[in-house]
């Protein structure tokens, strides 16, 4: 008799877990299958910008968007960033998504690619993953115009989509030369201008896709002879010391003594005969300071000839030692990266 009843409850338990399994697929499918979903995207993400932000809207009628989420938000957006965003969608009571693939899932708006999708609660949840077009900022440059009117340097001012840029030098109506490529926002164009006459120069920018923007002209300087010796010999840096009282870098009141001067480019050194620091590195008052090949002052990371890599404070241009850098790597009392320390 005891062995009827246990195979008679083994027989119950396992119309039960029948029915109940019948029953669970009869529930799952008494909702109706969501099988593609389309969305619109706006974003206002542009370079430069902290945040930003994206919205989407559902264009079905049987599912909402209940959040969005740009995952790689990290701080400022530069130009080549490519904003991830998670949009969150809850179908109605009655519905639940199937799987989605590309091809189930239409975007409009601003442009985005489909990356991936996933279900979540009992797939009434559909997580959909996109990344948008990379950003591109402006490349449009102002202030193009030479250092002075008795200056080779031409300069402008930076724009936030440019890696690079690419410059190239006209006398009269014919270029000198060909195009060449910098990605500082000057370019000395002292070994190029050999001659007397009308001189200007255009610039455009390059961005991290390789795409270029328009030519910016900069206005005319006629080089005489006597410029033209000046900058044969070097002797063109003449801008206004900001601490000599408006006094030039070649007045008498200012070649009394080496000293420090900042024009519309940056802190340069000119000793007291003139003459400048080009291409390397200087101790000045017990600290020690790298110059690039125009003569202004370099800052941050500089591999120096060594091989050995060096620190340049981004404010005041010394280099350090022993300690750490902003970006947490050490520097001995030589100034040379420790390899292997960080903090």
């Amino acid at each position: 008799m005891k062995l009827w009843k246990k195979g008679l409850a083994g027989f119950i338990g396992a119309a039960l877990l029948s029915a109940l399994a019948v029953g669970s697929a009869f529930a799952a499918e008494s909702r109706t299958k969501i099988t593609s979903v389309s969305i619109t995207i706006d974003s206002d993400i542009t370079v430069g910008d902290s945040g930003g932000s994206v919205t989407a809207s559902a264009n079905g009628s049987n599912y909402d968007v209940t959040d969005v989420d740009i995952v790689n938000d990290d701080g400022e957006w530069v130009d080549g960033d490519v904003p991830r965003v998670e949009i969150t969608l809850e179908a109605d009571s009655d519905y639940y998504f199937n799987s989605m693939t590309k091809a189930k899932v239409t975007l409009k708006g601003s442009k985005a690619t489909y990356v991936s999708s996933r279900r979540q609660d009992s797939s009434s949840t559909l997580i959909i993953t996109v990344k948008l077009d990379s950003l591109e900022g402006t490349m449009e440059i102002d202030d193009v115009t030479w250092q002075n009117d008795n200056s080779p340097i031409a300069t402008w001012e930076t724009t936030s989509g440019a890696v690079s840029y690419q410059v190239r030098l006209y006398r009269g109506s014919s270029s000198v030369g060909s195009a060449v490529t910098t990605s500082n926002e000057y370019y000395n164009f002292a070994s190029s201008i050999t001659r007397e006459g009308e001189y200007y120069f255009k610039v455009r920018a390059t961005n991290s896709n390789n795409k270029k923007g328009d030519w910016y002209e900069s206005d005319y300087i006629y080089v005489d002879d006597e410029m033209l010796a000046n900058i044969k010999a070097g002797n063109y840096n003449n801008v206004t010391n900001s601490s000599s009282s408006g006094s030039t870098a070649n007045s008498p009141a200012s070649s009394q003594q080496a000293s420090w001067i900042k024009d519309s480019v940056g802190w340069w050194y000119r000793f007291a005969n003139g003459t400048y620091p080009t291409n390397g590195w200087l101790q000045i008052n017990n600290q020690w300071y790298c110059f690039d090949s125009v003569g202004y002052m370099r800052t941050g990371w500089i591999q120096a000839g060594d091989g050995k890599y060096y620190y340049c404070d981004l404010t005041n241009g010394n280099m350090l030692t022993n300690t750490w850098t902003p970006d947490n790597y050490y520097v001995d009392a030589s100034g040379a990266w420790v390899q292997g320390k960080i903090r």
